[in-house]
């Protein structure tokens, strides 16, 4: 499946030799897979060209300490995806830009799907399946990066497993299958939304869609279409949907654009195919470091639907171990005769319990996926419930909606706000539903929402909901209490 281990492990012997026309020789015949692996895996984001060159860096900084220069690739595979990684941690943990950080921003059009279908000029069900790759869930990018060129022949499953952070192939054989499944379906929300004209009831779900894909639409519209023969029959035709494999298979990689830098003026850029020569640079002491940047088209990598961001948990400390106490012998019970009493006591009036609230409802739904988890049910806390409260109404007021306020206040900030004491937390937003049941499908997503959701340390919750411009805004807010 992979041309020329003889001569990709002789190279690595020369370049350790300090053989410079070795070391380009590996930049060029591996820079390609390195750049469709970030590429993929952050959507094109601008950021892809730092770690595509911290990858090629390493790799080539790192040559003496690879024991088996045979794995050269699969050992690249796993430096990429410890990059890929190292961004989303700090992705996650950044502040939120303002209008002043606007212009470093990435073009939302430029993202790498795009790219594949240009420059490999996909069309038919090839193009729809790399349009679908929009509609998956983050945490599905990673294995979609290595997946797409192990189905394209480019990767072998062990190569795919190595770099999957040490999971085992049968944990990386499920997790493909699952994400291959929502793979699908991002194919029928693609073809459907793309028929002409469009299904009445479809396009009456899609009413308040604001045009991005993202996994919670993608739940939604394929709730349509499982109810919609209309539909079913338009997006599989009389033909059916070709395997997402044989799609793949034997597809080349997207070749990436590259600039070289020398010392003498500005560079240009130019097709990866023409660079001829890789021009070592000396920094910060350590000799050999190689400078690439690769020119694909990027995309701002901003959650297009708010994800689930849990705090990582402070450590609980562990109950006092109990003293020894003297026991004493009960005392014998006394016996004591009340008399019957002459009028029967009076008959206890019913009281009608009040229907659940929407909020209640939400609970309730979320306990019994709690109960098949083995995970206790969560307890409504007024605090929490009202931390929530304030935040949809507040997003809903003022027109924003993500997990970050436009001052920049977090989760839990609020949550200590409102007199919280804890030790971990989390928050779910959802928006556009109105059905308590809906909500909680939304965050049945088998990633960060669910993951919340079915959090055993969580204890406490509060769930607010408040009507705004776009639909109805929720917060579900989860926490553990300090010990």
């Amino acid at each position: 499946m992979h041309s020329d281990e003889r001569r990709t492990t002789a190279l690595v012997e020369a370049a350790r030799a300090g053989d410079a026309q070795a070391r380009d020789a590996l930049v060029r015949a591996y820079l390609p897979l390195v750049h469709n692996i970030v590429g993929r895996a952050l959507d094109g984001h601008a950021d892809t060209d730092d770690i595509v060159q911290e990858t090629m860096v390493r790799a080539l900084d790192g040559l003496t300490g690879l024991r088996d220069p045979a794995r050269f690739r699969s050992w690249l595979v796993a430096i990429a995806m410890n990059g890929i990684r190292r961004r989303w941690r700090e992705h996650q943990q950044a502040p939120v830009p303002g209008l002043d950080r606007a212009m470093e921003l990435a073009d939302p059009a430029g993202d790498f799907t795009e790219v594949t279908i240009l420059r490999l000029g996909l069309s038919g069900q090839r193009r729809d399946v790399a349009r679908a790759t929009r509609w998956l869930d983050e945490d599905d990018r990673e294995l979609l990066a290595l997946w797409w060129l192990e189905a394209a022949g480019e990767l072998t499953r062990a190569e795919l497993v190595e770099g999957l952070d040490g999971i085992s192939p049968q944990h990386a054989a499920v997790r493909i299958q699952r994400m291959k499944e929502r793979l699908e379906t991002g194919r029928t929300v693609v073809r459907a939304l793309d028929a002409v004209p469009r299904c009445p009831g479809l396009a009456e779900t899609v009413t308040a869609w604001d045009g991005r894909p993202s996994p919670l639409w993608r739940k939604r519209v394929a709730r349509h279409l499982r109810g919609c023969t209309a539909c079913t029959a338009r997006v599989t035709g009389r033909s059916g949907l070709t395997p997402v494999e044989g799609l793949l298979v034997g597809l080349g990689l997207v070749p990436p654009l590259a600039l070289v830098f020398t010392d003498g003026p500005t560079p240009e850029p130019v097709a990866f195919e023409t660079v001829s020569r890789w021009t070592p640079l000396r920094r910060a002491g350590v000799a050999g470091a190689a400078a690439v940047v690769v020119l694909g088209a990027v995309a701002l990598l901003v959650p297009q639907e708010p994800r689930a961001r849990p705090a990582p948990a402070a450590p609980v400390a562990a109950p006092p171990a109990p003293s020894p106490r003297t026991t004493t012998p009960p005392a014998p019970a006394v016996t004591t005769t009340t008399p019957a009493p002459t009028t029967p006591p009076p008959t206890p009036r019913r009281t009608t319990r009040p229907a659940p609230t929407a909020e209640e409802r939400v609970t309730g739904l979320v306990n019994r996926l709690r109960a098949s988890a083995g995970c206790a049910p969560l307890r409504i806390d007024p605090r929490l419930t009202e931390a929530a409260r304030g935040y949809a109404r507040d997003m809903a007021a003022r027109g924003y909606y993500g997990h970050a306020s436009p001052e920049g206040e977090a989760a839990d900030s609020r949550i200590t706000a409102a007199g919280y004491d804890w030790s971990a937390w989390a928050e779910n937003l959802d928006r556009g539903a109105n059905d308590p049941a809906i909500v909680v499908d939304d965050w049945t997503d088998g990633a960060g929402h669910e993951r919340n959701m079915l959090d055993c340390r969580y204890r406490d919750t509060g769930v607010a909901s408040a009507p705004g411009p776009d639909g109805t805004v929720w917060v579900q807010k989860l926490a553990a209490p300090a010990p």
